[in-house]
């Protein structure tokens, strides 16, 4: 089965700071998910470093490996792809929009603003939580 591909969600992922130096320079997505031979993992398992820490530096992921790389920058990778790729949902509750982000609630407005209104300020909420994340 071919990894998922997504290019949008790679192209947000270059605009984070690294996960290790967080400069915004540079930055890459780099996959760290379990993959094939001459294969990526999907995209969804990708992480903003820079190319430094990626691929070229003494203690880049590529150099190290996974497991030492998460041991010298003291990074929990998988729970960093859950929160990057962490789907908000909303729902109608009294009369107003509510959002739930992990383990969050949001009040997003009421119903008489209009969905676009909540959606919008679910995206906004989403964005900040994981730029702090990220």
């Amino acid at each position: 089965m071919k990894p998922t591909r997504y290019p949008g969600y790679l192209q947000w992922i270059r605009t984070l700071p690294c996960s290790v130096c967080r400069t915004t320079r540079a930055v890459e997505a780099a996959h760290t998910g379990p993959h094939g031979l001459s294969q990526k993992s999907s995209d969804w398992s990708a992480i903003p470093l820079c190319a430094r820490h990626h691929r070229t530096g003494e203690d880049s992921y590529h150099k190290l490996g996974p497991r030492k790389f998460s041991e010298v920058h003291g990074l929990n990778i998988p729970a960093m792809v859950a929160r990057l790729s962490a789907k908000p949902c909303i729902r109608v509750e009294s009369g107003a929009f509510v959002g739930r982000f992990g383990d969050q609630e949001y009040e997003l407005g009421s119903t008489e603003a209009g969905l676009a209104r909540a959606i919008r300020r679910m995206s906004t909420i989403r964005r900040e939580i994981q730029a702090k994340v990220a």
